[in-house]
């Protein structure tokens, strides 16, 4: 596990206010598309651009109000999304001769860590991007009203991840967190009161990578490297197998027996012999989640990602800290000792969630270039985190392609009805609709 990079007990975190700049935002429009061609990532529009061109043409007209909701695969997500809403729905409108009123500008929730892992300019550029900064582990009251504000004013579009953070698994989701469904009822209730007829929407919007060409050598070649590293040796694999992808599968299930082992290790865990390897995975995580939990005092109750926020912010509480000056020497070394093993704590769980989304349908479905190497990436990372040293990815698989797709727009006033009746059951039915068209956008139904 990686060593404690935490020695000391910090000041408390601050809330970072929205600080909306539109010259930087300006400067980042015109900077995207320079991005996307040192990467070699094309984007392809679908649906999207002309859809949101014409949701952002009925929202500036002041008649409906916008929550878009995002699937989150990749850390590049809002790169690719800031670009589809400055640049291609803006050229979208411009080409139909029915250019958009003025530039667009948005408010997007993120969460208040990632400028301590990412670094304070990122949290800059976040600020003045339209970022609300929200605590994903408990209750933001002022996040969620800002949101809420937001949405009722009507003003700005807001966008939302209702994953929660990214998967790392393009043809996978995780459980959507209700967050969105609540917030759009909730502005509703406000649009209803304040006597405003705003048609309340939510854009569901799918993005899908892909590597543009299947380069099965470099895929052979890092999987090598990865069996290397971790000393995998057995029974010589069948070469000959009618299913050429069924020698990929089983390296990768080798790698992952290999890397569970090592884990188990770590946490003296034992297995029942010819266990899945899937149910393996599940048993470490559940088992690493718990450790963690016992540690800070915490119920193991919700979904796996519910769990890891609530960890992640028990350990903030804990590693930064109000009124730390004014505590005498033993009581703040005291601290600084808990300050450790919090962040201890917390990469159990970090190691944990990069194991969340990987199911039996990533490790035994039929196999596709696209689905072995983004398993490919998500163990080196596994392995690079644990060794804490990035983990040398070579040779490249080569360039990726994005691709983007918007749903049909769920309207929110018309469920108020029923949100009044039953609000947990009309929020569940809100978000299992939610989840179904992003399912069918991701299928390409």
């Amino acid at each position: 596990m990686p060593r404690v990079s935490t020695q000391f007990a910090r000041p408390a975190l601050r809330r970072l206010p929205t600080r909306s700049s539109r010259p930087v935002q300006s400067l980042v429009r015109r900077l995207l598309p320079l991005v996307f061609r040192v990467q070699g990532l094309e984007v392809r529009n679908g649906n999207a651009a002309e859809g949101l061109a014409k949701a952002f043409q009925a929202h500036q007209a002041g008649e409906t109000t916008l929550l878009i909701a995002f699937r989150h695969p990749s850390t590049r997500d809002p790169l690719v999304l800031a670009d589809l809403f400055w640049n291609r729905a803006a050229n979208t409108a411009r080409q139909r001769n029915s250019p958009l009123a003025r530039p667009v500008e948005l408010r997007f929730l993120y969460d208040r860590g990632i400028p301590i892992w990412a670094g304070p300019l990122i949290g800059w550029l976040l600020q003045r991007c339209g970022g609300i900064a929200i605590h994903r582990g408990r209750l933001d009251r002022p996040a969620l009203a800002e949101a809420r504000q937001v949405l009722a004013q009507g003003r700005y579009p807001l966008v939302i991840a209702p994953e929660g953070a990214t998967n790392n698994l393009s043809s996978e989701m995780a459980p959507l967190e209700p967050g969105v469904a609540q917030l759009a009822f909730w502005a509703a209730e406000d649009l209803e009161k304040s006597g405003q007829t705003h048609n309340l929407q939510v854009l569901p919007v799918s993005l899908i990578y892909s590597w543009r060409q299947q380069n099965w050598s470099a895929l052979d070649a890092r999987l090598q490297a990865l069996e290397r590293h971790l000393g995998v040796q057995g029974e010589p694999l069948n070469e000959a197998w009618d299913d050429p992808h069924q020698v990929h599968r089983q390296r990768f299930l080798r790698i992952g027996d290999a890397l569970i082992n090592t884990l188990e290790h770590l946490e003296r865990l034992q297995h029942e012999p010819d266990q899945p390897l899937v149910n393996r995975i599940t048993s470490y995580r559940l088992h690493g989640l718990s450790k963690a939990e016992s540690h800070f005092g915490l119920k193991a109750a919700g979904t796996l990602q519910e769990r890891c926020r609530r960890i992640e912010q028990a350990a903030w509480d804990r590693i930064y800290r109000e009124g730390l000056e004014q505590l005498p020497p033993l009581e703040r070394s005291i601290a600084d000792w808990e300050a450790r093993e919090a962040d201890l704590q917390l990469s159990r769980m970090r190691l944990v969630e990069h194991f969340i989304c990987v199911t039996g349908q990533s490790i035994s479905d039929e196999a596709n270039f696209d689905r072995l190497a983004e398993m490919l990436l998500l163990v080196e990372e596994t392995i690079g985190w644990i060794e804490d040293r990035p983990w040398k990815s070579a040779p490249s698989l080569g360039p990726q392609r994005v691709e983007l797709s918007l749903g049909e727009p769920m309207a929110v006033l018309p469920r108020l009805p029923s949100y009044r009746h039953n609000r947990r059951q009309a929020v569940q039915q809100f978000m299992a609709d939610l989840q179904q068209s992003l399912n069918h956008l991701m299928n390409g139904d």
